[in-house]
């Protein structure tokens, strides 16, 4: 089916942007929420895979990128409490899905999956099932750490412009996790025209602001603290996907370690796959369809 466009204002009075991916007669409906410099616009192609197994979808761009940056010379512009809000959004537009009498599924990529961790920490009474892909193990301490050097980093009449320090500090080491690069993408995938369109995409992959780094270091120092980890329901099911070669998850060992982590606290119904000769876009890798089709059989559970 056709993506339409679609905006919810969030309980923060924020107008967001983003697409609906709609059947006649859908079963559940499944929110996406993207990773950091990316756009809705890229999860077309498994949103018409989730539509043609009967599955409404929505994707909200988050603050700052595709449909929602504001300049497109600055983009990448976050407010305050930037992260907790997104994730809140996703509860609002949770909140309308429901109406429908359908369940409401989530998946969730990268910078997507870490708001879906706080997500299962603050909406534990009602999300059911739960796709992380491209995920890890946050550390508190070290997230802390990070946070403090950017509040350091980023004064507030800098805030809105891009800060290629905290870049180089949050996403620098994937691209040099990769030997013998052509780009400083191919930590993505190993599909190099998937790698060849990001670059080439103006709302993909640029630096971001100082206020961004800062807000998305105050998120991850937050998933990771025991105290709000402990909130989540023991019966939620999660379904822990990445590839074996993706620096963002330390090469398999962040998602292990995370899957562990949701065992030891009692979650019931936790399961990872861990794809090889895959890296962080397992959905855009030449051999996508198995990643899809294991999703599938996820949500059909």
């Amino acid at each position: 089916m056709a993506k339409e466009l679609i905006k919810i204002t969030n309980s923060f009075g924020d107008t967001l942007y983003g697409y609906a991916w709609n059947v006649k007669k859908p079963k559940a409906n499944v929110i996406i929420m993207t990773g950091m410099q990316e756009t809705a616009e890229r999860y077309d192609d498994f949103a018409q895979f989730l539509n043609k197994n009967d599955f409404d979808v929505y994707c909200v761009d988050h603050y700052g990128q595709g449909l929602n940056i504001k300049d497109k010379d600055v983009p990448g512009i976050w407010p305050e409490s930037g992260f907790s809000k997104s994730v809140k959004t996703f509860g609002d537009l949770e909140n309308t899905l429901l109406k429908t009498g359908l369940p409401v599924y989530i998946f969730a990529h990268s910078m997507g999956s870490f708001m879906a961790q706080e997500y299962l920490q603050r909406f534990h009474e009602r999300v059911n099932k739960v796709v992380l892909c491209g995920s890890d193990c946050a550390n508190p301490l070290l997230m802390g750490f990070a946070y403090r050097l950017s509040k350091i980093l980023v004064p507030a009449n800098k805030r809105n412009l891009p800060n290629k320090t905290l870049a180089g500090i949050v996403t620098g080491p994937f691209a040099k996790a990769v030997k013998n690069r052509k780009t400083d993408f191919d930590w993505l995938s190993y599909n190099t025209d998937n790698v060849a369109k990001y670059i080439a995409d103006p709302k993909c992959g640029f630096v971001a602001t100082g206020g961004f780094y800062r807000e998305f270091l105050k998120g991850m120092r937050r998933i990771g603290k025991a105290k709000f980890i402990h909130k989540i329901r023991p019966t939620v099911s999660i379904f822990v996907i990445a590839g074996k070669e993706d620096p963002v998850g330390h090469m398999g060992k962040g998602p292990t370690k995370l899957v562990k982590k949701y065992h030891r606290l009692g979650v019931e119904n936790v399961s990872l796959k861990i794809y090889e000769h895959m890296r962080h876009e397992i959905l855009n890798e030449d051999n996508h369809q198995m990643v899809y089709n294991d999703i599938l059989e996820f949500f059909n559970k």
